[in-house]
């Protein structure tokens, strides 16, 4: 790989410079030595049922949701900018947020519109909606090449997720979200009230 000399430099420094850092760079380039990796058949089928898992958008929506989960309420409580009440509140209320989030992005909106439109894009279907959302000009591409009919799978069911999300927001996750943080508080609330009494 060759590093292309920068053509825009309007510093006072001059060309000797910009030539100089050219040539430092490419050096580093070079020094990288060339790898191909060969695996099995067997490996390379599992990396790429796992890309397909993993590129769902429902399932997608989940992992960003535990990963979510691990980082987000830990943040919220060791901040000790604030009281200890007002941390138990935000970690309450941020592990609400991503538990409505996540379960109401996956089992509601994305994993049903998925679903919908894998039913919809199956170009073996023989049910008149099987191929209801298949472009005509690009059929016969999409019948050759699974990985381009993959990702206008997911590339359209990302799209009408993202639609129906902004009318679930409102009318899904904020109150579920309320109702969470209530009952997550009321928890909290009892456990404090058991260790003065106890």
């Amino acid at each position: 790989m060759n590093i292309q000399p920068k053509q825009n430099n309007i510093a006072m420094q001059g060309k000797w410079w910009q030539k100089l850092q050219d040539r430092i760079i490419q050096k580093a380039v070079d020094a990288v030595p060339l790898h191909t990796a060969k695996d099995s058949a067997r490996r390379i089928e599992k990396r790429n049922n796992f890309d397909n898992w993993v590129s769902k958008p429902h399932i997608n929506r989940g992992v960003l949701g535990v990963t979510a989960l691990v980082t987000q309420p830990p943040i919220d409580y060791y901040n000790h900018r604030v009281d200890e009440e007002t941390r138990k509140v935000a970690r309450n209320r941020t592990i609400a947020k991503i538990l409505a989030g996540t379960t109401v992005g996956m089992f509601v909106v994305r994993g049903p519109i998925y679903t919908a439109i894998e039913n919809m894009t199956n170009i073996k279907g023989k049910s008149k909606f099987s191929k209801a959302l298949l472009p005509k000009r690009f059929l016969t591409e999409l019948a050759n090449n699974e990985k381009f009919l993959k990702n206008y799978r997911s590339a359209l069911a990302m799209g009408l997720a993202l639609a129906a999300m902004c009318v679930t927001n409102f009318v899904l996750d904020a109150p579920f979200t309320i109702f969470l943080t209530n009952l997550f508080n009321d928890k909290t609330n009892q456990v404090k009230e058991v260790k003065k009494n106890g």
